[in-house]
């Protein structure tokens, strides 16, 4: 049986154990993750006694729920362990789909096996298992340019976790579309929890002025590339690669798999596949066309 269960009745540490060991752990879908984005506006569709769990993020209208997949967190979708069936997993596509979906993002190994309904994203990962050299090697001809580039110069790699300084620069470099943008990143970075999993990653000249940033998110076996940002007034040719170079190295030669966060846009997709940077596609479902009144759908509406 598969049944709704709001964030306040839900049992964390049955929710928690399940996710831990499911075979397609994602830290977006940690409580304390989904907690700082949206606080107590999510539910969760859970298996029988959590052997399976699809977190359910949402805002409201109006008093009426829409499915909406937060900003900062890439892929949900249902968490499980082995010899999960299609069967099962059709059953929560189906209690999804009896919602108003503005946006849901099924993980990658759901878009592998399963092949849920929607349009497919594209992730970009990269193994970091082996030695750096190896990493290196195995990159563009111009990657390797903008290391050895900046190699050479006197720049300093900053590693830190005074967040703080990440949103300073952010906040001097990058405009947001929306001020309420800024200040949920905001408080999202210095959530206690969050800012546990988080490094900063600075490149500075060697009269300590910053060139670039990088935000990384450590979630178990996965370093996700969360954030960045750059110095506009100062010119650098490759310094960000450099930074990116100094951030796989870091962490090379360990368990990890470097996730870029891939983008559909062609700029930034083709960067992070200079790198050797593998696709995994992932699928994100919606149910409204938002050039139809709210109200006519509201006919239809399903009680959630």
């Amino acid at each position: 049986m598969i049944k709704r269960v709001s964030r306040k009745k839900l049992d964390v540490n049955k929710y928690t154990e399940c996710l831990n060991k499911s075979v397609n752990y994602h830290i977006y879908a940690e409580v304390f993750y989904l907690d700082a984005l949206v606080e107590n506006n999510w539910d969760c569709y859970v298996l029988n006694d959590y052997e399976a769990i699809m977190p359910l993020p949402y805002t409201k209208k109006i008093g009426i729920k829409f499915i909406t997949q937060p900003i900062y967190c890439q892929q949900l979708g249902v968490f499980h362990q082995e010899n999960f069936s299609k069967e099962t997993f059709q059953l929560f596509e189906k209690k999804l789909h009896r919602n108003l979906v503005r946006a849901y993002a099924f993980n990658e190994e759901n878009t592998e096996i399963f092949e849920p309904k929607g349009i497919k994203r594209v992730n970009q990962i990269l193994d970091i298992r082996q030695s750096f050299n190896i990493i290196f090697e195995n990159t563009l001809k111009d990657r390797k340019k903008d290391f050895r580039r900046n190699d050479v110069e006197e720049l300093k790699i900053i590693k830190e976790t005074n967040i703080y300084k990440f949103i300073e620069i952010q906040q001097s470099n990058h405009s947001f579309t929306e001020k309420l943008d800024l200040n949920l990143f905001q408080n999202f970075l210095t959530n206690n929890s969050i800012s546990n999993h988080l490094i900063q990653f600075t490149l500075n000249t060697k009269d300590d002025k910053t060139l670039c940033s990088a935000l990384v998110l450590q979630a178990k076996k996965r370093i996700i590339l969360l954030s960045s940002a750059r110095n506009k007034n100062i010119e650098t040719k490759g310094g960000f690669a450099y930074l990116i170079y100094k951030i796989i190295e870091h962490f090379s030669g360990n368990q990890y798999i470097f996730d870029f966060e891939g983008s559909n846009l062609e700029g930034v997709n083709k960067f992070n596949k200079s790198f050797n940077a593998k696709i995994n596609m992932y699928t994100t479902y919606c149910n409204l066309s938002f050039k139809k009144n709210i109200f006519l759908s509201n006919n239809n509406f399903l009680i959630l």
